[in-house]
């Protein structure tokens, strides 16, 4: 058979199966008649209706056994188009996961520079807020109270506002979104409790522990457990 794409696979009947078929059909009509008028009310009739068991008993390993071959070759190939399938798929699974693993390194590396950003500038905020707390005390004590009083409320605001980076817009890609996710690092069987939070995790349970790990959003502190954060990536089709 040439492999072609665009090929369809037909499961084809001979003529002589079509005729062993349409008969079995003719057969099993007959029977079932006969079994809907089937009563038992005396010995004879008990004999006659266990006879008749044994003949749908032969009927039915009669159906399996004309089936089976059918059956057996529709599933050869099914296999066979299956195999072809995977031998295709394959690479491109494979191409697919190095991508993956790529972007989301660098994903990783951008969102860990971000956070430094952050952390950056939360500090350099909190030394701003102190330099204006010891400058209202230096105006407060030089008998400078309005001045003192401005620096001293300049000083609030600055160590109240959150500082918030926001990811790059650079990385969007229409059909492919990333998310947090996070993976686990290693496991220490012999700490890790029997249960957390109320769920049991003995023994240890990767999937369970998956689960509280992000639904906590990467907070909950297990006991023998590492994890650490990562990006997932997925992409829909264009």
């Amino acid at each position: 058979m040439p492999e072609n794409v665009n090929e369809r696979v037909i499961s084809t009947i001979a003529k002589p199966q079509v005729v062993e078929e349409n008969t079995m059909k003719a057969e099993i009509i007959d029977m079932e008649v006969r079994a809907d008028a089937l009563v038992v009310t005396n010995d004879e009739e008990f004999r006659d209706a266990a006879e008749f068991l044994k003949v749908l008993k032969d009927q039915s390993a009669k159906v399996k056994d004309f089936f089976k071959p059918l059956k057996d070759a529709a599933h050869k190939a099914h296999k066979e188009v299956c195999d072809r399938e995977k031998m295709l798929l394959d690479p491109l699974t494979k191409a697919e996961s190095v991508i993956k693993k790529a972007t989301s390194a660098y994903l990783d590396e951008q969102e860990r520079k971000r956070r430094e950003a952050e952390e950056r500038a939360r500090r350099a905020a909190r030394e701003e807020a102190e330099r204006r707390l010891a400058e209202a005390s230096a105006l407060e004590s030089s008998g400078k109270l309005e001045e003192a009083a401005m620096a001293l409320e300049e000083a609030e605001i600055i160590d109240s506002a959150t500082v918030c980076i926001p990811a790059s817009q650079n990385q969007k890609v229409k059909g492919v979104s990333s998310r947090r996710d996070w993976d686990i690092v290693s496991i220490n069987d012999s700490k890790v409790p029997v249960d957390i939070a109320g769920t049991v995790i003995r023994p240890v349970d990767k999937g369970i522990v998956m689960r509280l790990i992000r639904s906590s959003k990467g907070t909950i502190r297990i006991p023998g457990i590492t994890y650490r954060e990562t990006i997932s990536m997925s992409v829909r089709r264009s």
